[in-house]
Formats: structure tokens, C-alpha cells, sequence
């Protein structure tokens, strides 16, 4: 599933919008396996297949690097340059990789699909790497708050590698050729986005069925991101400038560090983007004078990171993740997710929800442990049958041609 995190800066009408964006997928283990459970075993028997396990697992890269290879897009002349010869792929596998642990067998064979795709020599342009990281050996050694630091260190070179997207809206297409990049437009809306820089690669996080710690460290790694996101829009979350923040009600905020001597900020009168007068120099700019350093918080350990931030967006990013890992846990297994309650770590009360967890947790493990070995099987062919697929086994009588649905017409009584 690919996920997208936009951030933008609302501005007057008439004015450009600045915005960001950040794409990250999740999903399972891009193999042929599959897991029986056993009513007396702790954990499913997880299997892979004896037959050409890896069958289409090239194709699924190539269709990865072909969605975020940068030089597919239509930049203008003068922007091929920023264009990068690689297009990077980069799997954070969060599987158990423990001896005795069910989960190896699929680490072991994610790492021989991989050696295998790049043997095929058909992704010449493609850089897949695979960082495994056991994130429940991890909390349990370590703690969550070393594991989370583990974690930044390991995203810290792809995540600044692969970047993000930056742009604007513009209000008017009279504006276009003002655009130095990608140009996105349509009849659906007046104005046009134009990219002026774009994310290439991106990161693939992974655990067994791509849910419960999926979404944890999902969350923790594009929360580095959206602080950068913040950082680029001129938005400051030092927690020592927290009338930068609360300032949006007022134009939306800004960059509050002070300015020099003899410095002033003011905003353009058309695009409302803000600009720097040096009056000393008689010059202007539109970069700030003392520019914050770019993804500062990938360094920093987790105390500091939470002493140094402001916490109240933090926590309104961790509650649209935490919405979200309920409805992926929803979609495929009919309960909520698990082990959700380190999304709120940075919450005061993370006491609490550490109580109210662990009974949370055993109670949807006893909820899933149910629907698997009861009504898995139905649930099965509910789907099955909804998506027409495997007919000849739930309707045999049927023709085994795709059925041709009439349309209907209105008929009107008087």
C-alpha cells in the first residue's frame, strides 16, 4: 500500500501555496508464503512455497522503480541535471529474526529473492536494499525508546538520500511559465502545482502481514520527515520558538529565529512567500539569514528529541497513524491493531496507555487467534466469491464464462 504525507501552508487567495510531500509503502513479504495456524502452537506455521517462490517478484520491483524513478518525469529543460542515476528501493524488514523464531524462514528467503533479482540484471538503474531490523527483540533487550533511536540510525542516509517533493499551487495558470519543474494540471481545478523538486526511492516498510509494527515504525520514521517537511515550509517546532508555532493563526507562522542586525522580513504582495531584506548590503534573499540545519532531528537521541520539540503536532500525527493502523487491522484481520501504545510515547500519560495495552493486546489476539481458526475459511470465500474469482469451486453449476450483468434502465411512471 503506498501512504502519503502532505504538508502544506495555507496562504490569502490569490496566492501560492506552498506545500511537501513524502511517500512511503508498506506491505508484506514480496514472496509466494503463506502461514497455517496451529491450535496448540503459539505462533502459525509460516511456509514458502516449493515452486518458483520468487515468480514475479522482479516485476514487482520494476514497477516500484519505474513509479519513483525521478527521470520518468516531464521536468523542464535545465532540471535534468538534479536528476540521480539510481533509483534506491530501500526494505526495512521488522520481521523476528531470532533462532527458534517462525519469521526467519521469511527473512532468509527475502534476502535470497533479492540476491535473486539482482542476478536477473534486469534492474540496472534500481538500488534494492533490505536493513533488517527485529523490532520485538529490539523492545524487549533495548526498550522502546533505543529501539526507536535504532531505527532513526538506520533510515538517517536513505531517508535524506531519497528526499522529498516540494512545490506550490499556483492560484492561476497564467502563472505556468513562472514554473521551474514538473507541471501538474487538469480540468478539475483552476490553478496548477508546479514540482520544483521530487522524491526519488523510497522506503518499503515490512513486517509479517504489514500491520501492527508496520505501522509503529512507519509512524516514528515519517514523523523525521514531517519535522523537515515543517523545517522547509518555514514552520518551527524547536520547542525554544514555540511562538513560532502557535503563530499560525497569524499568516501561518514562519521561521522564528532572530534575524541579524539590520535584517527584515517581509512577504510578497502577489505570491505571499516570504523574503529577507539585508539593509546593510541594500540586497534581498529568500533564504532566511540563519537557515536551521536540514533533518537535524535524525542525530539527536530520543530525550533530546522530545526536550527540543514541540509536542502537541507530534501527537496529532500520532493519532492519524494510530487511525490508520486501526483500519489496515481492520481490513484484514476484523480488529484493531496491536501494540499501538508506543505511538503515544511522547504523550505524558504514556503511563497509562502501557496499562491499558497489554490488556488491549491480549484481548485482539485472542479476537484474531479466534477468527482465524474458526472463520478464516469463510471470510475466504465471502471474498472469493465477491471478486468472482475460484467460481468452479463455490458455484460449480455456474458457467465457468465471466457473467454479463445487464444494464439497467430508467423507466418513469406516471
Amino acid at each position: 500500500m503506498e501512504c502519503e504525507q502532505l504538508v502544506w501552508v495555507p496562504k490569502r487567495a490569490g496566492q501560492s501555496v506552498p506545500f511537501n510531500t513524502y511517500v512511503w509503502r508498506r506491505g508484506t513479504i514480496p514472496i509466494w508464503w503463506g502461514a497455517e495456524l496451529k491450535i496448540t502452537a503459539a505462533e502459525a506455521e509460516i511456509y514458502v512455497s516449493d515452486c518458483d517462490p520468487y515468480k514475479g517478484s522482479v516485476q514487482y520491483y520494476e514497477r516500484l522503480s519505474k513509479r519513483y524513478d525521478t527521470r520518468n518525469l516531464n521536468i523542464r529543460a535545465g532540471e535534468t541535471s538534479n536528476r540521480k542515476a539510481l533509483v534506491p528501493i530501500v526494505c526495512i524488514n521488522l520481521l523476528r529474526n531470532g533462532e527458534g523464531k517462525s519469521e526467519c524462514i521469511l527473512v532468509q528467503h527475502f534476502e535470497e529473492s533479492l540476491n535473486f533479482i539482482r542476478s536477473t540484471g534486469k534492474l540496472p538503474n534500481t538500488r534494492v536494499h533490505l536493513i533488517n531490523y527485529d523490532w520485538h527483540a529490539s523492545v524487549k533487550l533495548k526498550g522502546e525508546q533505543q529501539t526507536i533511536e535504532g531505527l532513526w540510525r538506520l533510515l538517517k542516509a536513505p531517508t535524506i538520500s531519497i528526499g522529498i517533493s516540494e512545490g506550490d499551487y499556483l492560484p492561476s495558470r497564467q502563472r505556468i511559465n513562472d514554473c521551474r519543474g514538473e507541471v501538474i494540471c487538469n480540468d478539475d481545478f483552476v490553478g496548477a502545482f508546479c514540482l520544483r523538486t521530487h522524491q526519488n526511492g523510497t522506503v518499503r516498510f515490512n513486517c509479517a502481514d504489514s500491520l501492527d509494527r508496520t505501522n509503529a515504525a512507519s509512524f516514528f520514521g515519517c514523523l523525521q520527515v514531517f519535522t523537515e517537511q515543517c523545517r522547509r515550509l518555514g514552520i518551527s517546532l524547536d520547542s525554544d520558538g514555540a511562538l513560532g508555532y502557535h503563530s499560525m493563526n497569524n499568516n501561518y507562522g514562519g521561521y522564528t529565529a532572530p534575524l541579524p542586525p539590520g535584517w527584515e522580513k517581509r512577504s510578497d504582495a502577489v505570491t505571499g512567500k516570504t523574503y529577507f531584506i539585508d539593509h546593510n548590503t541594500r540586497t534581498t534573499t529568500w533564504m532566511h539569514p540563519c537557515p536551521d540545519k536540514p533533518w537535524k532531528r535524525l542525530d539527536m537521541a530520543f530525550e533530546e528529541f522530545k526536550r527540543s520539540t514541540i509536542l502537541s503536532p507530534v501527537s496529532q500525527l500520532a493519532d492519524l497513524f494510530l487511525l490508520a493502523g486501526d483500519i489496515h487491522a481492520t481490513l484484514y484481520t476484523g480488529s484493531k491493531a496491536m501494540h499501538s501504545q508506543i505511538l503515544n510515547i511522547f504523550n505524558e500519560d504514556t503511563g497509562k496507555f502501557k496499562q491499558f495495552s497489554a490488556a488491549q493486546n491480549m484481548k485482539i489476539t485472542l479476537q484474531r487467534r479466534y477468527k482465524n481458526a474458526i472463520v478464516d475459511s469463510s471470510r475466504q470465500k465471502q471474498l472469493e466469491m465477491f471478486l468472482g474469482t475460484r467460481l468452479f469451486k463455490h458455484l460449480p453449476s455456474i458457467s465457468l464464462q465471466p457473467l454479463h450483468v445487464c444494464e439497467l434502465s430508467t423507466v418513469k411512471v406516471n
